[in-house]
């Protein structure tokens, strides 16, 4: 219990960065926290247009306290927990419905899933190899299809994870797996690739531009369909924190037409290496 009041405590030191961040990036980095670093970031995004295939929604998104901690949790190893406090949607259309949901009006909201995932290194960058990592994850569905923003389904994803840097400039590759049960068919499962790609350059002190192209391909199949997204932003720090916003559109039928996320990342030191004993001669 001790422990956890600690880190709890901690909240409130500051303690300055010392690896890269991801928001607002969704590709992630090879690059592991420090062993008792914890990482928390907390935003906003506003999606229009977004669709929904089982639930025949479409309409103005808008989700709060989207938020990932990150832990250090060894040399090697790194904990994630992430999800979105409140999903709001305004809806503007709808078309006929595969699960149909049952709220009445034109609004709905509902929590966000809940994504428990590690990391793992596997290499650090040296020379021309890039820095390497595999991380896995599982998505629960704490969003339900009454609402009609959820798919009550489970998922799992698998990814390698690639950092390079050239100069000051880094570049993020993901390429993985996507395990997504089916909404609509019982004992039935799709399986989809998914992949991103990133680019950080720093422009001044303390800004940051940032982009990336991510999504997943596979079978089309309903409510597990094909995403795409592009997203361009930047990133300050000040303060002892970074302040991100980006754009977003999106590149397939049930991706959002267009978006605008806004963002804050806070690091601090929870705990430190354990040392051992020292035998005094």
């Amino acid at each position: 219990m001790g422990k956890w009041i600690a880190v709890l405590v901690a909240l409130f030191m500051p303690v300055s960065a010392r690896a890269q961040e991801d928001r607002p990036l969704r590709t992630e980095t090879a690059e592991l926290l420090g062993i008792g670093a914890v990482r928390a970031e907390f935003g906003i995004e506003f999606l229009h247009r977004q669709r929904y295939s089982l639930s025949g929604l479409e309409g103005d998104l808008l989700r709060l306290g989207v938020t990932t901690i990150r832990v250090g949790a060894g040399e090697y190893a790194e904990f994630q927990i992430s999800g979105v406090a409140r999903d709001f949607l305004t809806v503007n259309r709808r078309s006929p419905a595969v699960i149909p949901p049952t709220f009445a009006g034109g609004t709905t909201s509902d929590f966000g899933d809940l994504i428990l995932g590690t990391k793992l290194k596997l290499a650090g960058e040296k020379g021309v190899r890039p820095a390497l990592a595999f991380s896995f994850a599982v998505q629960l569905p704490n969003a339900s299809n009454e609402s009609g923003l959820g798919t009550d389904q489970t998922e799992f994803y698998s990814k390698l994870l690639l950092t390079r840097h050239l100069g000051k400039v880094a570049f993020r590759g993901n390429l993985g797996l996507a395990i997504l049960g089916s909404p609509v068919q019982a004992n039935s499962q799709a399986d989809l690739l998914t992949y991103g790609f990133a680019i950080l350059a720093p422009v001044h002190a303390g800004l940051e531009l940032v982009g990336e192209v991510r999504g997943r391909q596979g079978p089309l199949r309903i409510g597990n369909e094909n995403m795409s997204r592009v997203q361009l932003g930047a990133r300050v720090r000040t303060g002892g924190l970074l302040w991100e916003i980006a754009g977003v559109a999106g590149l397939r039928r049930f991706d959002p037409g267009s978006g605008l996320l806004l963002g804050v990342t806070y690091d601090f030191q929870a705990f430190h290496r354990k040392r051992g004993p020292v035998t005094v001669r």
